[in-house]
């Protein structure tokens, strides 16, 4: 497939990109989040990232996916277990913290239990009040001044690392599933800035740009392979992904997991780890 049908593709799907639907959480009140340069220099957790260790005294269940809190900017984001969240925060006085209305994603829980977990985060989340930086860890507190939710530090850094894509925007506000039939879809993260790996037939590679501190995610593309893909739905679906990367600003990474977004922080391309 010539790369010129494949870029023409992928640029057209970009319009019509948009990301997963959301919800609002209406039982937190709202607050406007400071001006990006004021919240960073007064926030001690600007540019932080955790991943939680307990909740309200008990660990997380195992096997399920990691939950985490990035703080940047006057924002918060993250993934809840099985959705991604974010909205605005502001540090008042000395660990004093306020968290405003959440906008989520709104995918179905696997199980009930991971439902209920990721419902007692987001409502630890609604209640902290104040929060504590002790011993390289993280603590939420409600307003009794109880401890809530544990954190440890989390890694945001992309290089050295390898995903499978396991869904991408489908360009119609919402997220398509990968082929079982087909090449996996890669995508390798080098030491040295280089993004490389498979579209689903052909292989691909660019130079990146992560940064773990504000999140932020770029690429310049430089070539990406003209084979003909064997059937129209794996050929739709490569043109899919890469429109999908070509929409994305921003990231959040897990333990397990890796989410690109686009500008509005709605999720382009989410991966797992191999």
């Amino acid at each position: 497939m010539p790369w010129s049908l494949l870029a023409t593709l992928a640029l057209s799907a970009v319009l019509a990109l948009s990301g997963c639907s959301s919800k609002k959480d209406e039982t937190a009140p709202p607050i406007k989040p400071p001006p990006a340069a004021e919240a960073e220099s007064s926030s001690v957790l600007h540019g932080t990232s955790w991943q939680l260790v307990s909740l309200r005294g008990q660990s997380p269940k195992s096997g399920a996916a990691a939950m985490t809190l990035h703080f940047t900017g006057g924002k918060i984001s993250g993934s809840a277990g099985c959705n991604t969240y974010s909205g605005p925060h502001a540090e008042k006085g000395k660990e004093k913290i306020r968290i405003g209305q959440l906008a989520t994603t709104n995918r179905k829980c696997s199980s009930p239990e991971r439902m209920e977990q990721e419902r007692l985060f987001m409502e630890m989340l609604r209640a902290a009040e104040s929060f504590t930086l002790e011993e390289g860890r993280l603590t939420l507190k409600d307003a009794d001044g109880r401890s809530a939710a544990v954190f440890k530090p989390q890694s945001q850094e992309l290089k050295g690392t390898i995903w499978r894509v396991v869904s991408y925007s489908n360009g119609q506000g919402g997220l398509s599933e990968v082929l079982s039939k087909g090449r996996s879809m890669t995508a390798v993260f080098s030491v040295d800035g280089q993004l490389s790996g498979s579209a689903g037939c052909n292989s691909y590679k660019a130079v990146f740009t992560g940064s773990p501190e504000s999140k932020s995610f770029s690429f310049d593309m430089i070539e990406v392979g003209a084979k003909q893909c064997p059937s129209p739905d794996i050929m739709e679906q490569e043109g899919g992904f890469m429109a999908a990367l070509y929409a994305s600003a921003s990231y959040l990474l897990d333990d397990r997991a890796l989410t690109l977004n686009d500008a509005d922080g709605k999720p382009t391309v989410i991966f797992s780890r191999l």
